[in-house]
């Protein structure tokens, strides 16, 4: 005979046989306990399940201790690579501390002001200048200016090319400053506002061209960073690019980064040339290559090498002597010759 009953707790129906009548067994569904009682007669459901096994409260055990054998071996594999892992932390913390102090080191000021950043970047400025004619020494024959602070004035006016060609995905000029596919105004006066002049270059009519009277009336205000030596003509300079079929600068639109193939670091973007060849920095002209003699176009210099910015922003020195193929292939940024570093 069978047993029907059901959960008290969770009313679930159950149908067992006679034989675990008084038995206590787990319900299928909520995991309670439950008592199966006495027989009782009742008809049969489809919906009565068969319960889970008796039910048997979990005997208490005593906590022993671990056998020796089983903390040895846990202890084992606490210190397994023990030597290796020493070894790689204590190399980590020396790494970590090292890197650490250099950094600290290089970007902390020293009693001059500039601590071991500053110290490279000053010694790249003395390497530079060093090259340069020593019978000129660091002062200009006119007095106009040094070999120092020119090389200052060329690496800002780098940077501001680079920060231009952010702002147009083009070097000067951009389309933006075109009239006719041609330029009103000089590179030179396009890259104010990345030199700090915002408010000399919105006082420029950008729709008329540089010899206008309005236009004019601001050659004289020539910031001191186009200044060079020997150029003693108010708002005049010799910095200018080399233009021209084969170079950077065709006219029109300015040339992407893209565009020089031969590498950023092998083409001259521009140079300063003798005071000789130096125009009002207005006036949107600049040295017209000669690929026969490029040389010549260079004009005359007193310190016996003409500084440059090369595409990628880096300051150079071009030799008087220079050899006319070796300027010409640094000139041209997609003849595919590649030149050495002069």
């Amino acid at each position: 005979m069978t047993i029907s009953f059901q959960c008290q707790k969770c009313g679930k129906n159950y149908k067992v046989s006679d034989d675990k009548a008084g038995k206590k067994v787990k319900c299928r569904q909520c995991d309670a306990p439950v008592r199966i009682p006495e027989l009782e007669a009742n008809d049969f459901s489809e919906e009565w399940e068969e319960p889970e096994p008796e039910y048997e409260a979990p005997a208490r055990r005593r906590k022993s201790s671990a056998p020796k054998n089983k903390s040895k071996s846990k202890s084992r594999k606490k210190t397994a690579g023990g030597p290796n892992q020493k070894l790689l932390i204590a190399g980590g913390a020396v790494a970590f501390v090292l890197i650490g102090g250099g950094l600290l080191f290089m970007f902390s000021s020293s009693k001059s002001g500039g601590g071991l950043f500053k110290s490279i970047t000053d010694k790249v400025d003395v390497v530079v200048n060093s090259q340069l004619d020593k019978s000129a020494g660091k002062s200009g024959s006119n007095g106009s200016g040094s070999a120092g602070s020119d090389i200052d004035n060329m690496k800002k006016i780098g940077l501001a090319f680079h920060n231009f060609h952010d702002s147009f995905t083009r070097f000067p000029p951009a389309d933006a400053h075109l009239v006719d596919g041609k330029p009103l105004l000089s590179w030179r006066v396009h890259m104010l506002p990345f030199l700090g002049q915002k408010e000399l270059y919105q006082r420029f009519n950008l729709q008329e061209s540089w010899d206008s009277p309005h236009n004019s009336a601001l050659l004289n205000e020539m910031p001191d960073i186009y200044q060079t030596e020997g150029v003693n003509q108010a708002g005049y300079t010799s910095i200018m690019t080399f233009s021209g079929e084969g170079t950077p600068f065709t006219g029109g639109k300015g040339p992407q980064i893209r565009n020089f193939v031969d590498g950023t670091g092998n083409v001259i973007l521009c140079v300063q040339a003798g005071p000789d060849k130096a125009v009002p920095w207005t006036q949107p002209v600049d040295l017209p290559f000669n690929q026969a003699n490029p040389v010549s176009v260079l004009g005359q210099t007193s310190r016996g090498a003409f500084l440059c910015i090369m595409a990628d922003g880096s300051i150079r020195k071009i030799p008087a002597g220079i050899s006319p193929q070796t300027l010409k292939n640094a000139i041209q940024h997609n003849d595919g010759q590649v030149v050495p570093l002069f």
